[in-house]
């Protein structure tokens, strides 16, 4: 019995660390913006014509993307991308859009490609 309670206590100890470190270090397991800040292609290298694009915060930071333009649009995709990589990292998604006849508008979050800033929940907001 004795060693039913010990074991039962080195369970506790070691599910609460588990949450502990889930709790600490959250905002690592959900952001990746260190695979996300080198841009490895633009659409024009798929080919796609393009505008870069700079939208402002309301914080007044810049984020920095793409509008793909479709020569008749039948609308228009705004695609946010998620939360590892970057915009260079979707081109294949881009070329979809494209040949789907859908102007698309793709842009990068705080941290993320040639943002500046530090991913976090209230940014990803803002953005």
């Amino acid at each position: 019995m004795r060693l039913m309670w010990h074991a039962l206590r080195i369970l506790v100890a070691a599910y609460i660390g588990f949450a502990l470190v889930l709790y600490f270090f959250q905002a690592r397991l959900v952001f990746y913006p260190e695979t996300g800040r080198e841009m490895i292609a633009t659409p024009g290298a798929a080919g796609l014509p393009y505008e870069d694009i700079r939208l402002t915060t309301g914080d007044g930071l810049g984020l920095h993307g793409w509008f793909i333009p479709a020569p008749q649009p039948r609308g228009t995709v705004l695609f946010l991308h998620g939360n590892a990589g970057n915009i260079s990292h979707r081109i294949d998604s881009l070329q979809m859009f494209h040949r789907l006849g859908y102007s698309t508008l793709i842009f990068d979050y705080r941290g993320y490609g040639d943002n500046g800033g530090t991913p976090s929940e209230a940014g990803t907001y803002r953005d």
